[in-house]
């Protein structure tokens, strides 16, 4: 069984600035032609957020939507964010703040402030149904 690949990110001035963050050369290289136009990012507390990727030749960014995930999760220069790359576009993705803690956010945040969710997101794809409940998941991000 072939264990999921892992990069990291430490964030920077010029990722807030430019509001996309790159995804590794390396990752790009060997995963690139599985990446879609879109990305699922999910978060510990089960919370699915969707990000358009942006290609350019080998260069691969996280892009629309990846400034809203950043200012939900206050995500500031110096975060360290561990990306766990599932399959079909899926990550899970840990925060770490400056202080090398990982930053635990509610389970309820899908409860609260269902409008940031994949639920609800402009970036839906049409041939994909996208479920929040975690249980449910597996089964719901198959195309038909």
């Amino acid at each position: 069984m072939e264990k999921s690949p892992h990069f990291f990110k430490v964030i920077l001035p010029s990722t807030l600035a430019e509001k996309k963050l790159g995804i590794p050369e390396m990752f790009v290289k060997k995963f690139g032609n599985e990446l879609p136009d879109i990305a699922t990012l999910e978060v510990p507390n089960g919370q699915v957020w969707l990000v358009r990727l942006t290609k350019d030749g080998r260069k691969i960014w996280f892009q629309d939507g990846w400034d809203d995930f950043i200012q939900y999760h206050s995500i500031s220069v110096g975060y360290f964010l561990v990306f766990k790359y599932v399959k079909n576009s899926a990550f899970q993705v840990l925060i770490f703040d400056s202080t090398a803690c990982e930053i635990h956010y509610p389970y309820n945040a899908m409860e609260t402030n269902p409008e940031c969710n994949a639920a609800n997101s402009k970036l839906k794809p049409d041939n994909k149904s996208f479920s929040l409940k975690k249980t449910d998941r597996e089964q719901s991000t198959s195309p038909d």
